[in-house]
């Protein structure tokens, strides 16, 4: 009884194997596909080293990152004591709130939920670590999770780094709706 059923699953895969062999004539050519997921777009699409000096008061150079990462970084020149900002986002079939139940923040951080226009939901955590203050800010706009990223050493204003998250935030979200990157 064994043989008989290990015969007949070899017959099965060899059957299976054989059914995907055919005459390459009537197999029409493989698709171009990409070998990587393009990415959206750039965060450097609608902000750029004016708004973030107009925004921050930090005179910056501009990185695009690159085709496949598409990260949007403004440097101050080295030791100037300017805000360093950063863009980028994330595909995400949940909500802002369900990806955050996934992050950590610490425990002296604060945590705020700005109204961001167009938006689904926004949030901006900021904390202060060894005299340099830290701002991450996430706003959703559908399956669209975007994120700018402030690291300024003191002397800081903070007041005006939130503003300046929340001035970004906008221009991600308002960008997306208008690029129709939502859905």
């Amino acid at each position: 009884m064994r043989r008989s059923i290990a015969g007949l699953a070899v017959g099965a895969v060899a059957v299976l194997l054989l059914a995907g062999c055919g005459d390459d004539d009537k197999v029409g050519a493989k698709p171009d596909l990409p070998s990587e997921t393009p990415p959206l777009w750039n965060p450097c699409d609608v902000l750029d080293a004016r708004l973030i000096e107009q925004t921050f008061g930090s005179t910056t150079v501009e990185e695009h990152g690159t085709a496949t990462e598409p990260e949007c970084r403004f440097k101050p020149k080295e030791k100037s004591g300017e805000a360093v900002v950063t863009s980028s986002y994330t595909l995400f079939e949940g909500t802002l709130a369900e990806a955050w139940d996934t992050m950590g923040q610490p425990d002296t951080a604060s945590v705020t939920e700005p109204d961001i226009k167009g938006a689904d939901a926004a949030r901006v955590v900021a904390s202060v670590v060894k005299k340099q203050l830290y701002v991450t800010g996430f706003v959703e706009n559908g399956d669209l999770i975007q994120n700018v990223n402030v690291v300024d050493p003191a002397p800081y204003d903070e007041a005006q780094v939130l503003a300046g998250v929340s001035t970004v935030l906008t221009a991600l979200s308002q960008h997306a709706d208008d690029k129709g990157l939502t859905k």
